[in-house]
């Protein structure tokens, strides 16, 4: 939980016009926030992207005697190119999953923040 929304009792204090420029400071940080999601999405797609792109050159250094699959030859271009492939992929998905996750909670946090000074804004402009 956002340490404004634990601090609720000094929003009361405040005037409509704090509470609405707060508002707005909010809604902007969250669509930031919401960006931040978009883009590690992409960074998963990326990553699973490059795995299934490894899993295929893995399956091209593999080595074949009389149509029948011996084993996988490292010494081959095929195989280096899948290990970077799998490199990549464990990188992009862990960078993405790790900044998906961060942004979702610092929005999740957001959306509760909004949801008080919203509340403490509409009291205050109906008692007006």
């Amino acid at each position: 939980m956002s340490e404004k929304v634990k601090e609720q009792i000094n929003y009361e204090a405040l005037p409509l016009e704090e509470l609405t420029e707060i508002s707005r400071h909010d809604h902007q940080e969250d669509v930031r926030q919401y960006d931040k999601q978009q883009n590690a999405l992409c960074l998963v797609m990326i990553g699973a992207i490059c795995l299934v792109c490894g899993i295929l050159f893995l399956i091209l250094s593999s080595v074949r005697e009389k149509n029948i699959t011996t084993g996988i030859d490292p010494t081959c271009l095929p195989f280096f190119v899948s290990v970077g492939c799998f490199v990549a992929s464990v990188v992009l998905l862990a960078l993405g999953l790790t900044r998906f996750f961060i942004a979702f909670f610092k929005r999740k946090a957001l959306k509760e923040e909004i949801i008080v000074v919203t509340r403490l804004k509409s009291s205050k402009m109906s008692s007006n």
